[in-house]
């Protein structure tokens, strides 16, 4: 099982959930459309990118953060990946 370590120290439990919350948050604060399938299609593309940053079952909440922008902006997302980093400074 996947932990996550927050920017205080907390461990808390990996959940995808929060990924796609994130993302979709994201896409609604541009208005941009989107489906269920395209959120959980970038949320897998996330959760691929930052597998190699995973050090003993942990990975830090900016790396998942940081995987998060990167897919955005590949996928052709750029507005939502701006979006999304506006979101992460909150």
């Amino acid at each position: 099982m996947i932990s996550v370590i927050k920017r205080d120290g907390e461990v808390a439990h990996f959940d995808l959930a929060k990924i796609s919350s994130a993302i979709k948050k994201a896409f609604q604060a541009t208005n941009t459309q989107y489906t269920d399938d395209i959120i959980n299609l970038i949320t897998l593309r996330v959760t691929s990118d930052f597998q190699s940053r995973i050090v003993e079952e942990k990975v830090t909440v900016e790396d998942v953060q940081d995987s998060v922008e990167r897919v955005l902006n590949q996928t052709g997302y750029v507005e939502v990946a701006k979006a999304y980093i506006l979101y992460r400074k909150n």
